[in-house]
């Protein structure tokens, strides 16, 4: 029986991208390491088992939209030190396990709406040391109430809406230092919820099931 050249090539392919590594790239136990490598752009095709992909310590300045669509088991990303300043719309529609994403040292200027919505199994986000970090939209982290750590220090913030924290009710850990607060009317409100949840961690007590808080 002759086989179909098309079926063949299709095969082929398949099989690359289960079992393949990208060019340059450690693949190891699910975990692909492509850090350090000087790449300007991710690498096109990864195991379709990936559960632990590292970029970091590149230049790269975009993500390509859909570019973690056929990676459903990721559950650790890692972008820090790169040169990106945006995230495409819906990159994390398959990413339903994805835990841990470190976004540091990279050129983010806003944090979006709904920026990582799909991916509502999020546990800790880290977008520290992005310099030009000026705002942070209040329904950015939307539906992440499993979210545990979120990192915003060493930024450009001036000032931070208590609505964009207010839905997290997991956050056990908020890092804001290194920001150029400015200590305005506008803040009163942050500023309230944070020494309550402060004075509550501190006193060792937990009212309505809260989780205290430290900064």
């Amino acid at each position: 029986m002759t086989l179909n050249p098309f079926f063949v090539a299709v095969v082929v392919v398949f099989a690359s991208a289960v079992t393949g590594c990208p060019v340059l790239c450690t693949c190891r136990n699910q975990a692909v390491d492509c850090s350090g490598l000087r790449l300007f752009s991710v690498p096109p095709d990864l195991p379709l088992d990936t559960r632990n992909l590292s970029l970091a310590h590149n230049r790269i300045t975009a993500i390509p939209p859909g570019y973690l669509t056929c990676y459903s088991e990721l559950r650790v990303l890692d972008l820090r030190n790169n040169s990106l300043f945006e995230l495409p719309v819906g990159l994390f529609w398959t990413s339903k396990r994805l835990s841990h994403l470190d976004l540091s040292y990279n050129n983010f200027s806003h944090v979006v709406a709904d920026m990582f919505k799909e991916a509502y199994s999020l546990v800790h986000i880290d977008l520290s040391h992005n310099p030009w970090l000026r705002k942070v939209h209040p329904q950015a982290f939307r539906g992440l109430v499993q979210l545990q750590s979120l990192d915003l220090s060493y930024g450009g913030l001036s000032f931070l809406s208590l609505e964009a924290l207010e839905g997290l009710t997991g956050l056990v850990t908020l890092q804001i230092g290194g920001n150029p607060w400015v200590c305005s009317c506008t803040m009163e409100p942050l500023l309230k919820w944070l020494r309550n949840r402060i004075q509550r961690c501190m006193s060792g007590s937990e009212d309505y099931g809260e989780v205290c808080m430290s900064v």
